[in-house]
Order: structure tokens, then C-alpha cells, then sequence
């Protein structure tokens, strides 16, 4: 980032360039382990990679392409976002759009949940934020914030256009669950 005076996002999108461009690099270093091993690529959370740019996409299907993979994308949405409508609105919406522009079969998960009560109370029970139910629920929430009145009618058309896809919802995680889990196996 220094040699080439780049800020963090800019560095992100000069790797995953470089990355694109030397896929072959890329290939050979994960080719011995995918016989016997699950790869796993996390992306760091900085959207523009994903939609102001095509090089994470790209570097994605070459190697689906070259390599034979199969993919899943695993999305992770910090839950506190479910305390705030507004925020919860814009969740849905990246969750979407990222469901969208990958093309890959899909699981949305709302990270943190056993966190999710210290943002905030939750205006719905769970299942609303998980099963994306009906968002003009949402409607009256979001009509309380005096900071959304300019965005009011567009917010309320970008929840029809999730609604109308229907692709969205979520698993939940909770570590403290997870951990237990593993523990008992």
C-alpha cells in the first residue's frame, strides 16, 4: 500500500487485481490441497470489491473454471444490524445483491447473535429478521426515525424489490451455541 499510495480499500482492489492477473500463481498453490481438504476464501467485508469491481468475481470463476470447484458463498451479517430497520433494510439489500452478482449458491448468516440484545431490543421476534417476513412490518419503525423522512419512499420501494425476489434469509450463528456443540460431539 505504501510503495504504490494506496489506502486500505485501494490496497484490497490492487491484490485482488494482482491476483486476477496471476491466477495461474493462485492455482498452483491451491491445487495440492483440494483432494483432500475444503478451501475456504473469506473476503474481507469491504463491498466494493464484490460491486464496483469485477477482479474478486472473476478470480472466483477462473478458479471454479480451472480447478472444478464447487462453491458456496457463506455471508456474514452482524445481527446488531436487525436492532436498527434502516440497517437491517441495507443487510437485506447487500445480501441480495451480493446473491445476485455471484451467481453461487447462497447462505446468509446473521453472525453475533448471542450479542444481538446489547445493541438494542429487537422490534419483531427473530423469525422476522431470519425468515425476511413481511417488510412493511418495518414500515412504521422506520417512519419513527426522523433521519430516514427524506428516504422514506425508497426505502419502502427497495423493501418491495427484496420481497419481490424473495431469495433472502438467514441462518443464525452463535458461538457460544457452536462451541457447545462441538464440545458434545
Amino acid at each position: 500500500m505504501v510503495e504504490h499510495s494506496l489506502g486500505p480499500n485501494g490496497g484490497l482492489v490492487y491484490c485482488m487485481d494482482y491476483l486476477e492477473k496471476n491466477i495461474d500463481w493462485l492455482e498452483s498453490k491451491l491445487k495440492p490441497l483440494v483432494k483432500d481438504h475444503y478451501l475456504l476464501f473469506d473476503f474481507p467485508g469491504q463491498v466494493e470489491l464484490f460491486f464496483l469491481h469485477s477482479n474478486a468475481k472473476n478470480v472466483i470463476f477462473k478458479l471454479m473454471k480451472k480447478m472444478n470447484l464447487r462453491l458456496t458463498v457463506v455471508h456474514l451479517v452482524d445481527a446488531h444490524l436487525c436492532c436498527d430497520p434502516g440497517k437491517y433494510v441495507s443487510a437485506l439489500l447487500l445480501s441480495l445483491s451480493t446473491m445476485l452478482h455471484l451467481e453461487l449458491p447462497h447462505i446468509n448468516v446473521l453472525s453475533k447473535i448471542d450479542l444481538v440484545e446489547s445493541y438494542g431490543k429487537l422490534a419483531f421476534n427473530l423469525d422476522f429478521y431470519t425468515d425476511v417476513q413481511d417488510l412493511s412490518y418495518l414500515q412504521y419503525h422506520l417512519d419513527q426515525d426522523p433521519r430516514g423522512e427524506k428516504f422514506r419512499k425508497l426505502t419502502k420501494e427497495l423493501c418491495g424489490v427484496i420481497e419481490d425476489y424473495s431469495l433472502v434469509n438467514f441462518t443464525t450463528l452463535d458461538i457460544q451455541v457452536s462451541v457447545l456443540h462441538y464440545c458434545e460431539i
